[in-house]
């Protein structure tokens, strides 16, 4: 099965969280991030509406794991714990160098 080019892009990011209970990645967290963001989405709340919004939409183009996608709670405790500066390499090296 093939991803798309924004999860590969934080496929090597080190998930900070612990394993028990973990139901989704972190790339895959990464990605909805991304994306909301880039859709102009501020804030977590907002992130949230836009993924439930566009839940369909998103389950079809991403393709997760037994066809769930993360609450907003769920993105927002990955993005607290995760290493910015790598965030933005990996972004700016999939952007830049190879493109989506």
């Amino acid at each position: 099965m093939s991803q798309i080019a924004i999860i590969e892009a934080f496929a090597e990011l080190k998930d900070p969280r612990r394993r028990a209970g973990q139901r989704h990645t972190l790339p895959l967290c990464l990605a909805l991030f991304t994306m909301a963001v880039a859709a102009g989405n501020k804030g977590f709340l907002a992130i949230g509406d836009w993924i439930s919004s566009y839940h369909e939409q998103l389950i079809d183009l991403l393709k997760p794991t037994k066809n769930r996608l993360p609450s907003y709670s769920t993105v927002r405790r990955a993005l607290l714990h995760i290493n910015y500066q790598q965030y933005s390499e990996c972004l700016a090296i999939k952007i830049y160098c190879r493109g989506f």
